[in-house]
């Protein structure tokens, strides 16, 4: 019986050394689990919004400024209506960039302006183009007529621009323009200019050239006179379609 203790002592001691390894070796394992260097990562920005810069080069644009930098969230947006010149008034753009040779041409991108150029937050978009589809549909069609030649400089006076100045010849324009304006004004955006000047820049240079392009106007005038007295069909311009561009997205609505 004695013997058997002995044995069964032995068989505890045994086990109990065991438990006591193990238990060691577990402890060392923690240990150096504890001793590794903790994973990188980039912590969350909760309630902050990320913001993209881009940086403008205005040597990809022949040196244009941008009226206001690149921003998520904000979109460049103008109302308009496209006007593709003819081929005589082409040719007298062209004559005029002879007399002006520093001006860079852009016929192939003309246009009536009917707002500034807005910036529009991105969550107001759906419901603007909405309210501009309504109102744009409800619009009967209209004309204006080319009358001059007008020198105009953008806001920053960054850059200054030759055009042709043009006339509506019924109400039609004014009472869209009301409208528009009030429909601006609900997105806290600025009305289209005070004293408006409808007009289709062709050429622009760099800078505030303002006076010195006005000392040319007259001989402008007279040449533009000679043109349209020849071709009495392209004095007038009729609308039919409004254009709006946000960012890269354009819209067109017929006009009634």
């Amino acid at each position: 019986m004695a013997g058997m203790a002995g044995l069964k002592l032995i068989e505890e001691y045994s086990s109990s050394s065991e438990d006591e390894k193990e238990s060691s070796e577990t402890v060392e394992k923690k240990i150096k689990l504890n001793s590794l260097p903790l994973p990188k990562f980039t912590p969350v920005r909760v309630g902050l919004q990320d913001r993209e810069v881009v940086l403008d080069n205005p040597g990809d644009h022949h040196g244009r400024i941008r009226s206001f930098g690149h921003e998520r969230g904000n979109w460049a947006t103008l109302v308009y209506a496209e006007y593709e010149p003819s081929e005589v008034l082409v040719s007298w753009m062209k004559s005029v960039n002879v007399t002006i040779p520093s001006g860079i041409l852009i016929f192939n991108d003309c246009h009536l302006s009917f707002s500034r150029t807005l910036v529009l937050k991105y969550h107001w978009i759906e419901s603007f183009i909405e309210s501009l589809r309504d109102l744009t549909r409800s619009t009967l069609k209209f004309t204006l007529q080319i009358t001059n030649v007008n020198v105009y400089c953008n806001e920053e006076r960054t850059r200054t621009f030759i055009a042709l100045e043009c006339q509506p010849l019924d109400q039609t324009l004014s009472q869209y323009m009301i409208s528009l304006n009030k429909l601006l004004s609900e997105y806290q955006l600025p009305p289209f200019y005070k004293e408006a000047s409808y007009h289709i820049s062709f050429l622009w240079l760099l800078g505030d050239k303002e006076d010195d392009l006005r000392k040319l106007i007259p001989g402008l005038n007279e040449s533009l006179s000679d043109i349209l007295s020849k071709n009495f069909e392209n004095s007038y311009i009729t609308v039919e379609n409004i254009h709006c561009k946000v960012g890269n997205k354009l819209y067109k609505w017929v006009l009634r």
